[in-house]
């Protein structure tokens, strides 16, 4: 094989690659929920070759779910000259199949609006108990923690990531979607907003790293 023929190749591979990247923006203008297209270059194991995948951003755990295992094609890089035409196909297919996934997972409740025997004031203290655990741990954290003498501020800013990160795992294990995750953080904000309005002092008592 001369010269001549690798560059027609390489350039014919690229210009695959190309098209199907900019078939991936048409398709995102397309739709209401874009996915997200991703042309990656994968070396040493079973995907070896050139993986195109697609995701589309889950608003509930059941979305996110029904994605898995789904969306993604692989040309081996022996196979790749010769199917160099089929990229501009396999995005649109991998799309196709998200998109699909995405629109028909089923909504689950949340289970507190699915239990009918729960008795919602066990399930308050609950709620009030965990709370409470979580902010003693979150104390006994910044107080034996090498970087303890970081400021108040800093402090409170990691224990509130922490704490995200642990509500987004407990939300999605819980069936709890990220609109009503987000309605719950808004009202839980607008709560401690009220309550410092209402009794300053409690800002100097409560204070993380305080």
């Amino acid at each position: 094989m001369g010269e001549d023929d690798l560059t027609r190749d390489a350039t014919s591979v690229g210009g695959a690659i190309a098209a199907a990247l900019k078939r991936a923006e048409e398709l995102r203008g397309l739709s209401d929920r874009p996915a997200r297209v991703r042309i990656m270059t994968i070396f040493g194991d079973d995907r070896s070759g050139l993986t195109i995948n697609a995701r589309i951003a889950a608003r509930m755990p059941a979305e996110h779910r029904a994605q898995e295992g789904l969306g993604t094609r692989c040309i081996p890089w022996d196979a790749l000259d010769a199917r160099a035409g089929e990229i501009v196909g396999l995005v649109d297919e991998v799309v196709g199949e998200v998109t699909l996934a995405v629109r028909n997972a089923p909504p689950v409740p949340r289970p507190s609006r699915l239990e009918d025997d729960l008795e919602l004031a066990a399930f308050d203290e609950l709620i009030d108990e965990l709370g409470r655990t979580i902010i003693q741990s979150a104390f006994s954290v910044l107080e034996t923690h090498p970087a303890k003498h970081v400021s108040r501020e800093l402090g409170s800013e990691a224990a509130m990531l922490a704490a995200l990160k642990f509500a987004a795992l407990a939300a999605y294990t819980g069936h709890v979607g990220l609109n009503d995750a987000q309605d719950e953080l808004r009202m839980a904000m607008g709560e401690v907003m009220s309550n410092m309005r209402a009794s300053p002092e409690l800002m100097c008592r409560q204070s993380l790293n305080s």
